[in-house]
């Protein structure tokens, strides 16, 4: 190449000072060799590793596996790598997985559905850190979902068709996300003059963390029982309990929603295909992951925190599974 090894090292090392050519031409020679840099070792000598860290709780849920998704691409498509791990919701885990990620010299993290609070994260990490839906306050960069506008999307929606009875399934207000949402349903249903005491039956089972098909299937199954008058809609935890009551409730006689209608969340792929199909709350999580990728890169390379929280405000995407309130 004719290039000294402290040039080829400059532009290898992402160094300032080096002429545009011959940055074209290093860069080509190393495509044409299949050369990649060892970001550790780049790490490890005071380099820029292009690493970024990603803390998810899990991954069985599919709106988290999109997330997952969205937020690598956003990362890769700005020059950057994402590493992600598991939590399953285990506080020792998460603070682990920043260890790991400190030891392996990332230039920033994400927590994505944090459990941890301010004071277990700041002495661990030591580099830009962004909050994406974090189950508890913190004072850090944090950008969410607006899980309490959702809950008046939803009431208002099902109330302007006429519904007066309800039934709430699968939101726990001691679970996290319940926690955003229940106070908003109760101030929202309040303005609309639904009384909780006798127009709305409340449905969970606490602490209960698998929120799927089969959960669906048995809240409807538990309101079919316990209930002397069937509410004319349902509000669901999000859309896989939404599906598995809208099987339940077929299995009873009951039709979607000539009988009773439902509201799912989260806007899955299968809503859409779902028969009937199901009106549920889209997070807009292409936004919040592309929020999360630029606030990161934008702290890494200098940018100041921003300490006010963002919230990205959900649609709600009307479908056939919602109807006018039944004459009965």
């Amino acid at each position: 190449m004719g290039l000294s090894r402290w040039t080829v090292s400059r532009v290898i090392n992402g160094h300032s000072g080096v002429r545009a050519e011959t940055v074209a031409r290093v860069r080509q020679a190393m495509e044409e060799l299949g050369y990649e840099p060892n970001a550790f070792a780049r790490g490890l000598r005071g380099g820029k590793t292009g690493i970024v860290g990603i803390c998810f709780q899990e991954l069985d849920n599919p709106i988290l596996t999109r997330k997952a998704g969205l937020l690598q691409a956003a990362f890769r498509e700005r020059g950057y790598r994402a590493m992600i791990e598991l939590t399953n919701g285990d506080r020792e885990r998460e603070t682990e997985a920043i260890r790991i990620f400190m030891g392996l010299r990332v230039e920033g993290i994400v927590l994505l559905g944090s459990s941890l609070s301010d004071e277990d994260s700041q002495p661990l990490a030591q580099v830009p850190l962004v909050w994406v839906d974090p189950e508890k306050k913190v004072s850090g960069e944090q950008i969410s979902v607006d899980r309490a506008y959702s809950m008046k999307l939803v009431l208002e929606h099902l109330h302007g068709l006429g519904h007066r009875r309800f039934a709430v399934l699968g939101i726990d207000p001691e679970n996290p996300y319940g926690a955003f949402r229940w106070p908003a349903f109760l101030q929202y249903a309040k303005e609309l003059n639904i009384y909780l005491a006798k127009d709305v039956t409340i449905l969970y089972q606490s602490g209960r963390m698998d929120h799927t098909y089969d959960y669906g299937r048995e809240m409807a199954d538990q309101l079919l029982a316990e209930s002397s008058t069937m509410p004319t809609a349902v509000v669901a935890l999000n859309d896989r309990v939404a599906i598995g009551a809208i099987n339940r409730f077929r299995e009873a006689g009951l039709r979607v929603p000539d009988d009773i209608s439902i509201a799912g969340y989260d806007n899955l792929d299968i809503s859409g295909h779902f028969r009937p199909t199901l009106t549920t709350v889209d997070q807009h999580e292409s936004d919040l992951m592309q929020m999360a990728c630029d606030a990161l890169i934008d702290r890494i390379e200098g940018g100041k925190e921003v300490t006010q929280p963002r919230l990205v405000r959900p649609l709600l995407v009307t479908r056939n599974s919602t109807g006018p309130v039944p004459k009965r």
